[in-house]
């Protein structure tokens, strides 16, 4: 059996297109999950969603689909499950209401129903669980480094062999004991020092589930230069965000 996982798109289509032709290349797949975060913050929302909402994927839904759809409701259906200090910036809405208009009906219907997790069980019998965040809000972040009993916490509070979130941007696999925790890394805009579009692949064929991550190549500067045009508001600093996260490993 193996899943891929394409997580924190942040509407932009140039690396989710670079991560299609290599989910192509390497394939089949038995599932291709969404991992949240599809569109906010980005160039291409509506036309993200499309190539997601053509190719049918699954996914669980991400802190930034629920303010999205926050703004898109106009506070009908509020994001939930989040702290004052989780709560973006002012200038964060006015980028979401923006998003927001761009979308179809069909595309924020998606976002809506996203659940919070997805589950599989492999042909070893382990469970893998799929979550943006943690397993009960897609807002805290959970860092690469985090101490290890937050991490059992989360395997425990699940349920799961193996648990993989995304939200933090920055890829990584971590085994405690025989249960690991891993993050998918981003497609939109990495934080982990590596600019390339990351996604994860599981694979389990009947001894548990490994994980790997896959990198791509695209044009960012190319892409830089359309969030620039494209009317989005706090584009400069969404840019600076991008060329500091694939330079630093900021978060």
């Amino acid at each position: 059996m193996r899943i891929a996982f394409v997580s924190d798109i942040h509407g932009n289509l140039p690396a989710l297109q670079a991560v299609l032709a290599d989910l192509d290349a390497n394939g089949p797949y038995d599932a291709v999950v969404g991992g949240g975060d599809f569109v906010s913050g980005g160039a291409y929302p509506e036309r993200v969603m499309q190539v997601v909402r053509e190719r049918g994927w699954p996914g669980v839904r991400g802190n930034g689909d629920e303010w999205i759809i926050e703004s898109a409701s106009a506070g009908r259906i509020p994001a939930k499950g989040y702290t004052p200090a989780q709560v973006p910036p002012p200038i964060i809405f006015q980028v979401n209401d923006w998003g927001a208009k761009m979308l179809s009906d069909d595309s924020l219907r998606y976002l809506a129903d996203l659940p919070l997790e997805w589950r599989v069980t492999g042909p070893s019998g382990n469970e893998l669980v799929f979550i943006h965040a943690t397993p009960t809000s897609t807002h805290p972040v959970v860092r690469h480094d985090a101490e290890e009993s937050v991490l059992v916490g989360m395997l425990d509070e699940t349920g799961a062999d193996t648990l993989v979130h995304a939200h933090i941007h920055h890829a990584y696999v971590r085994t405690i004991g025989e249960r690991t925790v891993a993050c998918t890394g981003a497609v939109g805009f990495p934080l982990d020092g590596d600019e390339r579009p990351c996604y994860m692949v599981a694979t389990d064929t009947g001894n548990g589930w490994s994980l790997e991550h896959h990198r791509v190549t695209y044009n960012r500067d190319q892409y830089l230069s359309d969030l620039a045009r494209s009317g989005i508001p706090n584009a400069a600093g969404i840019i600076d965000q991008i060329r500091a996260g694939g330079a630093s490993g900021s978060r």
